[in-house]
């Protein structure tokens, strides 16, 4: 019960910081409607299977690395719903390794190398509600600025106190985990893909957005991340070219 509220009031602080992290001056007319740059619908009619929509020979015809121990994680969902977040990767080990805290306690995690799809469908980005979803996706998929966070954890801070359900301890580790997870976010844009498309390093992953909704490519093979966005950005490329 404990986790769960935990993890229940961590989503919330780290809901509150997106939706306040980006400043005022951001006009929600500074982009003009989206015209989806390939056929949305097309993309989506794969929402049941990703492995047609990026097989593996594709992925080989552009990473050239060994993936002879690479194992396939897919499993379809049942519900339409739920299919939206469906996970379909090529996982298999690698040398990397990160650094993580956990209650105090650092520990040296190992980084498998990873090829795929994250998701396909609706996202959450349209929170930022910017009149349009270019503007929305942009406002979302960017790297805040410190005042952006200050601001943003502070009126997070302030939200999670009303809360006297949830005990001092519990608010001070969920506060400090967001705040950890918030200072991480860093994005470059991406020109050239669908209607907007942001590159999340923390992820190793590529969002593209099209319509009014994204695909998000994972490509985690090396420790430079420029290496890794390269490669999505071509297998991008392949899945959008599907659809022209």
């Amino acid at each position: 019960m404990k986790n769960f509220q935990f993890l229940l009031l961590l989503s919330s602080v780290i809901f509150m910081i997106s939706c306040s992290s980006k400043t005022e001056s951001e006009s929600s007319n500074s982009l003009s409607e989206t015209v989806a740059s390939t056929n949305a619908d097309c993309v989506f009619s794969y929402i049941d299977k990703y492995d047609q929509l990026l097989p593996l020979e594709t992925i080989q015809k552009h990473y050239k690395g060994d993936m002879s121990s690479a194992k396939m994680k897919y499993q379809v969902s049942k519900d339409a719903i739920s299919q939206k977040r469906d996970t379909y990767v090529y996982t298999w080990n690698s040398d990397r390794t990160k650094i993580m805290e956990f209650g105090g306690t650092k520990m040296n995690l190992p980084i498998p190398n990873e090829i795929g799809i994250k998701w396909l469908g609706d996202d959450l980005y349209k929170i930022m509600d910017r009149g349009n979803p270019v503007s929305s996706f942009k406002a979302f998929y960017h790297t805040p600025t410190k005042e952006e966070l200050d601001m943003a954890l502070n009126k997070a801070e302030e939200k999670v106190s009303e809360d006297k359900n949830v005990t001092e301890e519990t608010k001070n580790s969920a506060m400090g985990m967001a705040k950890g997870l918030a200072a991480g976010a860093k994005y470059d844009d991406v020109d050239g893909l669908g209607d907007a498309a942001s590159w999340d390093f923390r992820d190793n992953a590529l969002i593209i957005l099209i319509g009014d909704k994204t695909f998000k490519v994972v490509a985690s093979v090396s420790a430079d991340s420029e290496v890794n966005k390269d490669l999505a950005i071509e297998l991008a490329k392949e899945i959008l070219a599907k659809c022209k």
